[in-house]
């Protein structure tokens, strides 16, 4: 008999930190007007750097942990429809109907209408294009499984740089997710998830990322094609999520968590803090930027945690669209 292995959380505490990155990122953008905030400041550089690797990170994972390849075409159908296509429909029509009431209101930066959630299949509406993506990533790695990951890869930057030189958006979101999560079934390939990162790495890493990003940030370059800075920050956050699991410390443990109900999160983010920003700003009379800019964080990331942990409590989280992996992990941590 195999003795039991203990489960290494350091992936569920990596995507913890990514996506409360993800959640400071829109609302600090939020808080300015939906852009970047101004250039040559610490907000600025923090902003371009956390822009450059927090959604690439996620892709990469998602490549990391693809098993499309070990699976029947039948069954590989069944489970895209399941974790990708309804969650992307049901959220996005859901997300879209209560922008157009809160921009009505007055509570968002922006305004749609209905027109425009009946444009989601061919134009996912902010921030469903990682669903719409991961969509595409997922079925090219499936159907042209026998291409060398590495090709995809090449083609894949290709695509990138061409679709930017075109202007299309939606293509070259699909291409620019494509890349990482292609390199991630190559680092699968070459056993990263056995790397173990010492302090010394780790310090070189920060260093490394930290000096990759300023330079970019200083002569402008768009925060999407910094690739060694992406590269860098992905592992970073790794070597960092391995740090804080083996000192099993509260924080590691809301970052587990956190990462255990990273899609929740990500779906209902953006929902969570424009409520934040109207509770704060009209209720509160909150004005000082640094305090909406913690409320909004803290909301849009605790306030879709908790949806999603009651949906996994009372057993309709597949209902709502939630993921089921985030309720086995739940009740693997419980156990």
């Amino acid at each position: 008999m195999k003795p039991n292995i203990p489960r290494d959380y350091s992936y569920d505490v990596a995507k913890g930190l990514c996506i409360f990155l993800v959640v400071f990122g829109h609302a600090e953008r939020g808080l300015n007007g939906s852009v970047a905030p101004p250039h040559f400041s610490l907000m600025g550089f923090a902003d371009y750097a956390i822009y450059t690797f927090h959604m690439p990170f996620f892709f990469f994972v998602s490549g990391l942990f693809f098993s499309g390849q070990d699976t029947a075409p039948r069954d590989f159908f069944a489970k895209l429809v399941r974790n990708i296509v309804y969650p992307y429909l049901f959220w996005s029509v859901l997300h879209g109907s209560l922008m157009v009431v809160m921009g009505r209101l007055g509570l968002t930066n922006t305004t749609i209408d209905f027109t425009r959630v009946l444009e989601i299949l061919w134009s996912p509406i902010s921030p469903f294009w990682f669903l719409y993506s991961l969509f595409f990533c997922q079925l090219a790695s499936h159907v042209f499984l026998r291409v060398p990951a590495l090709v995809r890869a090449a083609f894949a930057l290709i695509l990138f740089i061409f679709f930017y030189l075109q202007g299309q958006q939606v293509p070259w979101d699909i291409a620019y997710g494509l890349i990482y999560f292609t390199l991630g079934i190559v680092a699968k390939q070459y056993g990263f998830q056995q790397k173990r990162y010492t302090t010394p790495s780790f310090l070189a890493l920060l260093a490394a990322f930290a000096i990759s990003a300023y330079v970019s940030w200083q002569i402008e370059i768009p925060e999407r094609f910094p690739f060694l800075s992406a590269g860098l920050g992905i592992v970073l956050m790794i070597a960092i999520s391995q740090a804080l699991v083996i000192r099993e410390s509260p924080i590691s443990l809301m970052f587990k968590t956190l990462g255990q109900l990273s899609v929740g999160i990500y779906v209902m983010h953006i929902i969570a803090i424009g409520f934040g920003r109207a509770v704060a700003v009209k209720l509160l009379h909150v004005t000082d930027i640094a305090s909406l800019l913690a409320i909004t964080t803290i909301i849009g990331v605790a306030l879709p945690a908790i949806v999603q942990m009651a949906a996994i409590r009372f057993g309709i989280h597949e209902w709502v669209a939630l993921p089921a992996s985030a309720y086995r992990r739940h009740n693997a941590s419980a156990a």
